[in-house]
């Protein structure tokens, strides 16, 4: 008997409390929005105001460093799931004036349907609205209710507008409406030909609901299914859900920003037997869809198993998939420990794999370690460079782009150097060879940038006498690096569990 995977995020008290505290300090900064229409917070500057806001806030808190910036981490991930709420209820609730203190969040994350009966007892939309509302989120006691209250002349379009429009959670208005008006036969007319089972309306719409990514429908209709009828629908409704994350069907107004919930709902149901099987059968495309906050608390776990399945041919792709899910559409904020377990925890040809994307994008916008770099991330830089072996971190140092990443930190970030020359062992004929190498890439850079500096030639020639060797570290230097290569080897090893509240410092 398999063990079932535990797909509840397990979260400490202490992150459960810094998480409260970062949503209050989100509230306070959308305090001056409090009275105003909601589309009036719509825009993506109005959103990247308030985030550089909560975080000055956070920043004049006397709180320990590793604590407050865990608290910064938290800020992005917030007022996105923020934002992306207010995009997907924009046209319902515009020109209305609710107030973000009205979500309702839970210690991972917000909660839609519970936020939604929270607004239908303030009454303060008109009752078309708080119809389509209650309907979105199969709040079954106050849809009779308001049905009741509904002018006839709005009821009526149910009727004539048989097919509604594309978005997502508009079907479940007309399959209550329908069943109110008794109009059960026409329910099938709601839904894409390909989703209808004539046998059973039930399911028809327990996979609709998986493929438009509506936990709640999602949630209503499976309760309304027979033992038999489930074990039917579960796996098609699951390959639905895991498509609509595969090719990035975003809800409304969501930028960028994938719905998982449906997906871990629905493997929730599975039986451990079915759970591996399925990953077994899509290891790539279900570890992506837990890299969405707030489900990347489980990412980790996951990917333990994945990796028995996963064949090294689909490392490639994965790694493009990982790049995309971080840099991409998480809107440029990511949580750089995960992705130094994941790392430290993956197969040693992965990493292998790693190297050589690195090589075919060196020094792009395509580079995990230019990002890396751009978010001042030099801890899990630090990670990647003591986890791969001495063959590939020659192969590194060989590429033009890793030279002009080493030209760049040889000002500020000079032990990053320092390290990655010292830890890589060179023999005296890789060291002459790099330097030959690297005078090649330094006439090569001179030649093609005009703003050439003469910081850049100091900095070149002290590259130089560190692969001599006539440069050494400073003793500071060196015990920071010793304390981070042993934290390193106790988390590749299991024997020291990761503390969330050491995340590296960024810029």
């Amino acid at each position: 008997m398999e063990k079932q995977l535990n797909l509840v995020p397990k979260l400490s008290l202490n992150e459960m409390a810094l998480r409260r505290v970062v949503v209050n300090l989100c509230y306070e900064s959308l305090s001056d929005m409090m009275g105003k229409e909601l589309e009036s917070t719509g825009s993506l500057l109005f959103w990247l105001k308030k985030i550089d806001d909560v975080k000055k806030k956070i920043s004049k808190l006397v709180l320990p460093a590793p604590l407050k910036q865990r608290m910064m981490d938290l800020v992005e991930p917030t007022c996105t799931e923020m934002q992306r709420w207010q995009s997907f209820h924009e046209d319902l609730l515009k020109d209305c004036c609710i107030n973000f203190d009205q979500l309702y969040w839970t210690c991972t994350g917000l909660d839609y349907r519970k936020t939604a009966e929270k607004i239908l007892r303030l009454e303060i939309l008109e009752v078309e609205k708080r119809f389509r509302l209650a309907c979105w989120y199969c709040l079954e006691d106050y849809i009779t209710v308001l049905w009741a209250e509904l002018p006839e002349k709005y009821k009526g379009r149910f009727e004539e507008e048989i097919n509604p429009s594309s978005r997502d959670v508009v079907y479940l208005e007309y399959y209550w409406a329908l069943i109110l008006m008794g109009k059960e036969f026409k329910l099938h007319d709601v839904l894409p030909g390909e989703f209808v089972n004539a046998s059973s309306t039930y399911q028809s719409y327990f996979k609709y609901s998986a493929y438009k990514g509506s936990k709640e429908g999602t949630e209503y209709f499976v309760q309304k299914l027979t033992n038999e009828e489930r074990n039917d629908a579960l796996y098609s409704a699951l390959c639905y859900s895991l498509e609509r994350t595969d090719q990035m069907y975003f809800l409304p107004g969501g930028p960028g920003q994938l719905r998982s919930d449906v997906f871990c709902y629905l493997l929730s149901l599975m039986t451990p037997e079915q759970q591996l099987q399925f990953l077994q059968q899509h290891p790539s495309n279900c570890l992506m869809s837990f890299l969405e906050w707030p489900c990347q608390d489980i990412f980790l776990d996951i990917a333990v198993v994945i990796w028995n399945f996963l064949p090294e041919s689909g490392y490639k792709a994965m790694l493009e998939r990982l790049f995309q899910g971080i840099f991409v559409y998480s809107r440029g904020y990511y949580l750089p420990e995960l992705f130094q377990n994941f790392f430290m925890r993956s197969p040693i040809n992965f990493r292998k794999q790693f190297v050589d994307r690195e090589s075919r994008f060196s020094f792009s916008q395509l580079s995990f370690l230019v990002q890396f770099n751009i978010f001042g991330d030099e801890e899990t830089i630090k990670v990647v460079w003591r986890n791969i072996d001495s063959d590939d971190r020659m192969k590194l140092l060989s590429y033009k782009g890793f030279f002009r990443l080493l030209l760049s930190w040889m000002s500020k970030n000079r032990y990053l150097v320092e390290m990655c020359i010292g830890e890589a062992v060179l023999s005296k004929e890789n060291r002459e060879m790099l330097k030959e190498e690297y005078t090649k890439f330094h006439i090569s850079l001179q030649s093609s940038i005009p703003y050439f500096k003469d910081s850049d030639e100091v900095n070149f020639k002290q590259l130089l006498e560190l692969l001599d060797g006539t440069c050494t570290s400073t003793n500071n230097t060196k015990c920071s690096e010793d304390e981070t290569l042993s934290k390193t080897k106790r988390l590749a090893s299991g024997e020291e569990k990761s503390d969330v509240t050491k995340i590296p410092k960024r810029q």
